[in-house]
C-alpha cells in the first residue's frame, strides 16, 4: 500500500480562503460538541477590509494541510505589531490551528508556521490565537465534553501533545467558569455585605446601558477595560477602530439589560457585559443563515431566546482594585446582570476567560457560585 502524501500549502486567493474556512467543519465532523460557525462572519474575520484586527497585522500567512487530496488541517502564522509595541518584544503568533487527530499533520503544520516566523526574524512564537488575545485564543486542554460558547475556541485532546511535542511550553492558562443562574443562593455573607454596601452608598450608581448612547457607553466600558486589564499577561489595548468594529459585531446579538456600568461619584469605574450564546442559537444551521436559517436565528435570539449566556467583558479600574468601593460595585454588577439574565430566560452563564493567576477575578466567579469547567492554554517557544 503506497504511503500517503501530505502537503502544507500557502493560502492564496479567494478559493483557497474558502477552503481554509471550511476546514473546521471537516475535521470536527465526528465531534458532537462542535458548532459550525457562520460562514460570512468567519470570512469577515479574516478580511482586513472588514476586521481592523486583521488589518493591523504586519505580516500573515494562512496554510492548509492536504493529505491525499483532502483538506485535513490548517494553521496561520502572523506578526502583530500592536502586541510587540505594547510588550517591547519581537514575537510572532500561530493560530487557527485545527486538524484531524494524526500527529504528523499537527507536526507539519506547526513546523511550517515556525519556519515562516523564523524567516521573518521573530524571537518567539506564541499561540494559539486568532490575531490577538482580544479575540479567540488559547488551546482547550480540559472541558471537551461541552460545546464552546460564543467567541471561544474548540479543539481536540490530541492537540496538546502535538504542540508540546514541538517544544512549545506553557505560557499561561485561562479558565472558563460556568454559573447556574438560579443556584448558589443565598450568596456568601461577604457577597451580601458588598451588595448592601453598594446599595447604601449614595456615591455609587449601578446603571444599565443607554440605547440612545450606545457607542458612548461602549467607549466608556472599553476605556475601563484598557485600564483594568493593562497589566495582564498578553494584554494589547483595543484601538478605536477595533472598539467600533466590536460594538458593530456584538450589537445585533446583545440585549439592553446585558450591559451595566458602575459609577462612583459620577465617574464610571466598572462594567459588566453579558451576551447570549450565539453558538447555541446557530447549533443546527450548518454555518449558513440561508435560505431560512436567518429566521431561526432571529427567533431564537429575540423571541424564544437561548438558555446559555456569556460574560466576555468585565472590568474595574486599577485604582479601585482590592478596595471596598470597587468590590462592592463589582458584586452589585454581577448580581444585577444575573437577575436581568434570569428574567430574560437564561439558565446558565459562562464567565470567560480568567487568567489562572488572577485571584481577584477567580474569587468573584466563585462568590457567584460559578465553577471552573474549561481550561485554555497559551504556549510559547523561543525560535
Amino acid at each position: 500500500m503506497p504511503a500517503s502524501s501530505l502537503d502544507i500549502l500557502p493560502v492564496e486567493g479567494k478559493a483557497m480562503t474558502r477552503r481554509f474556512l471550511a476546514v473546521p467543519d471537516k475535521v470536527y465532523a465526528d465531534d458532537p460538541h462542535w458548532r459550525s460557525q457562520l460562514g460570512f462572519e468567519r470570512a469577515a474575520h479574516l478580511n482586513p477590509n472588514k476586521n481592523p484586527g486583521a488589518a493591523s497585522l504586519e505580516n500573515r500567512q494562512l496554510f492548509i494541510a492536504v493529505q491525499d487530496g483532502r483538506d485535513v488541517g490548517r494553521i496561520a502564522a502572523f506578526i502583530n505589531p500592536a502586541h510587540n509595541a505594547h510588550s517591547s518584544s519581537n514575537d510572532g503568533f500561530f493560530g487557527f490551528f485545527d486538524c484531524i487527530a494524526e500527529p504528523q499533520i499537527g507536526k507539519a503544520l506547526l513546523e511550517r508556521a515556525e519556519s515562516w516566523l523564523s524567516d521573518r526574524g521573530v524571537n518567539k512564537a506564541i499561540g494559539p490565537a486568532q490575531w490577538s488575545v482580544n479575540e479567540e485564543c488559547g488551546l482547550l486542554i480540559d472541558g471537551f465534553e461541552t460545546p464552546p460558547v460564543v467567541m471561544m475556541p474548540h479543539g481536540r485532546p490530541a492537540y496538546q501533545e502535538m504542540i508540546e511535542g514541538q517544544g512549545f511550553l506553557k505560557a499561561t492558562d485561562m479558565l472558563a467558569f460556568q454559573a447556574e443562574l438560579a443556584a448558589g443562593y443565598p450568596r456568601p455573607k461577604m457577597t451580601q455585605a458588598m451588595v448592601r454596601s453598594a446599595a447604601r452608598n449614595k456615591d455609587i450608581v449601578i446603571r444599565p446601558m443607554r440605547p440612545s448612547k450606545f457607542m458612548e457607553d461602549v467607549n466608556i466600558v472599553m476605556g475601563i477595560f484598557n485600564d483594568a486589564w493593562s497589566e495582564n499577561w498578553g494584554f494589547v489595548p483595543f484601538s478605536d477602530k477595533q472598539i467600533t468594529h466590536m460594538a458593530k459585531e456584538i450589537k445585533p446579538i446583545m440585549f439592553k439589560e446585558g450591559m451595566w456600568v458602575g459609577e462612583y461619584k459620577g465617574e464610571p469605574i466598572a462594567y459588566i457585559w453579558m451576551i447570549p450564546d450565539l453558538n447555541e442559537a446557530i447549533r443546527d444551521l450548518g454555518g449558513s443563515i440561508l435560505p431560512f436559517g436567518w429566521a431561526k436565528l432571529l427567533w431564537r435570539l429575540k423571541v424564544s431566546g437561548v438558555k446559555q449566556a456569556r460574560i466576555p467583558l468585565m472590568g474595574l479600574r486599577k485604582e479601585y482594585h482590592n478596595t471596598r468601593t470597587g468590590l462592592s460595585i463589582v458584586a452589585s454588577l454581577c448580581e444585577t446582570v444575573f437577575d436581568a439574565a434570569r428574567q430574560k430566560g437564561f439558565t446558565h452563564c459562562e464567565l470567560s476567560w480568567i487568567l489562572e493567576d488572577n485571584p481577584g477575578m477567580i474569587a468573584i466567579c466563585e462568590q457567584a457560585s460559578a465553577k471552573a469547567y474549561k481550561t485554555y492554554r497559551m504556549y510559547e517557544k523561543n525560535l
